[in-house]
């Protein structure tokens, strides 16, 4: 379980960051947002501009856009579930089978559709998983904060 032993490392690291809660928070969940779009390597650089402009924390946005690596086994149940629901939201039809003989331009231009249901899939689960990522994370540094200044009752 090394993936495991990363994240808890990564986690203990931005634990004694002199962050506030919110900012924590936030980074995870702007970093947990983009993880869910079909861009790989675009999605961290847009994580990592977002964080930025917003000030949130940019360890936790790298943790929250990673964190898709826990369950990387269900990936492609995720990216179905986002081009079913993509595609029920902007009423498309079934795709078409690929051609036999095809060329990456007729790629982009016949699986332009396609992608934009995955897009607007993505959205659909991104927003309701940020936020409750960023309430989630929230809780947990400010009991853990708390904790370290022994202020917590527990």
């Amino acid at each position: 379980m090394r993936i495991m032993q990363n994240v808890r490392n990564a986690w203990q690291k931005l634990l004694h960051e002199d962050a506030t809660p919110n900012k924590i928070a936030a980074g995870f969940a702007i970093g947990l947002f983009t993880a869910f779009f079909p861009m790989p390597i675009l999605d961290t650089l847009a994580a990592l501009g977002i964080a930025y402009v917003v000030r949130a924390n940019r360890a936790a946005c790298l943790i929250g856009n990673n964190f898709v690596l826990l369950i990387f086994p269900i990936i492609p149940f995720v990216f179905g579930t986002e081009y079913l629901i993509g595609r029920m939201l902007l009423q498309l039809p079934q795709a078409a089978p690929m051609p036999k003989d095809w060329n990456f331009s007729m790629l982009l231009h016949s699986q332009g559709p396609n992608y934009r249901a995955m897009v607007a899939g993505a959205f659909v689960l991104a927003v309701p998983s940020s936020i409750a990522s960023f309430i989630g994370v929230k809780i947990a540094i400010t009991r853990w904060q708390a904790r370290r200044a022994g202020t917590c009752p527990h």
